[in-house]
């Protein structure tokens, strides 16, 4: 049974350099079989670090609880990411403080408080 070893660029030159032919054609097929089992790698690789930087934004109201929540947890992606959709809501929404005002004033005139 041969050896276990992972497959990256350390294995690769140090069988390059030994030299021996029949060697490096077992390793090129296993490679091969490899890298089409696991895919692009290196692409692979970009998509995990994009994700620890800045977690799956999960769905939520944006109001104080989840943003209490997470400067309790102190995960700064997280606080960036909500501060980032905060404030795009808040964008989105325009005045929502003075629209509920509206909606109380609407209220009151129709005489239903």
């Amino acid at each position: 049974m041969a050896p276990i070893r992972p497959l990256y660029g350390v294995t690769i030159n140090d069988t390059i350099k030994r030299g021996n032919k029949n060697e490096m054609q077992a390793l090129l097929k296993e490679a091969k079989t490899t890298l089409k089992a696991q895919g692009d790698l290196a692409k692979a690789v970009d998509k995990l670090s994009v994700a620890i930087k800045k977690p799956k934004d999960l769905a939520h109201v944006m109001y104080g609880v989840p943003i209490n929540d997470a400067i309790k947890r102190g995960n700064k992606a997280e606080m960036e990411s909500l501060l980032d959709q905060a404030r795009q809501t808040q964008k989105d929404q325009g005045d929502l403080k003075k629209a509920i005002a509206g909606l109380e004033s609407a209220l009151k005139a129709k005489g239903k408080k």
